[in-house]
């Protein structure tokens, strides 16, 4: 597919039982982008409401038709070998070219030397290899692929090769991983089941929404310090410093515990957060 067109809307879906999947996400795209989210922060139940696996509410337009997704290891049939599970697609659509396909897409991902053993022989990083195999088995406008690359062994290397395999494909790439996340040019950052930060990395952290955006993209230091006012200039005082900082929204924040961003050691006076929600103040 040259060109997507999706767009996700207020999306919301809370599961059986009272369990929130996701909490009025909205985004949209024309190309490829990254998930990039901690365990549990929604983006397995993001990439399953866009597969159309789940009954949620909301709207999602696309103009992608067919869609190829990454089940989790519970999806491989045990009974079968590999290769049988790779081809499955391929059978349930009566292509021509079976063998050929599966061994090709299998060499691609270096498992060709397992494709006879049973699924109950395979580790876990081979079995996410096969899975990843039979997603790329056959062509699809969109695939939707969810921490493919976890419990794989030499996961650069597959990562690699990965890359390599969906260079002219659309795909929605959910990881904890940030060097994986970065190599895609969006990324859509997920938190506590909500949507945080979409666009460039560079977009991202000049204008973060809350401190979690910042803490995806690595360990940040912070440090609380009540914000003052002199006349009509904010400043703090930290280790026995005076720093000017720029006007925040509101003088609701004057004389309470804001917090500031280390950086090198010093608050970094262009972005700081209410210290009760953790939502940014600043708007340098």
């Amino acid at each position: 597919m040259e060109n997507l067109d999706l767009k996700v809307q207020d999306l919301y879906l809370k599961y059986f039982g009272g369990y929130l999947g996701v909490d009025m996400v909205s985004f949209e795209t024309n190309d490829s982008i990254a998930i990039l989210g901690k365990s549990m922060s929604g983006k397995t139940s993001l990439l399953r409401c866009i597969a159309g696996l789940e009954k949620y509410e909301g709207i999602i337009t696309s103009n992608a038709q067919n869609l190829a997704f990454t089940f989790d290891l519970n999806s491989l049939k045990k009974n079968k070998s590999a290769k049988d599970n790779i081809a499955y697609p391929l059978v349930l659509r009566k292509e021509t070219n079976i063998d050929d396909k599966v061994l090709n897409i299998a060499k691609r991902f270096k498992i060709q030397d397992i494709l006879d053993l049973p699924i109950s022989k395979l580790t876990d990083a081979e079995k996410r290899l096969v899975i990843l195999s039979r997603t790329f088995v056959r062509d699809a406008d969109l695939y939707l692929l969810d921490d493919p690359l976890k419990d794989v062994e030499n996961r650069e290397e597959y990562f690699k090769i990965l890359m390599d395999v969906i260079k002219d494909k659309k795909v929605i790439y959910a990881t904890t991983n940030v060097d994986e996340a970065l190599s895609f040019k969006n990324i859509l950052c997920m938190a506590y089941k909500k949507a945080i930060g979409f666009g460039t990395k560079e977009e991202i952290l000049l204008r973060p929404k809350t401190i979690d955006v910042l803490k995806l993209f690595g360990d940040i230091k912070t440090v609380n310090i009540e914000l003052k006012k002199d006349g009509d200039k904010y400043y703090i005082e930290y280790e026995n410093i005076k720093y000017d900082v720029k006007a925040p929204i509101s003088d609701i924040y004057l004389n309470r515990e804001v917090v500031f961003v280390l950086d090198d050691k010093k608050p970094k006076l262009d972005m700081y957060f209410d210290k009760s929600t953790e939502y940014i103040i600043s708007r340098a």
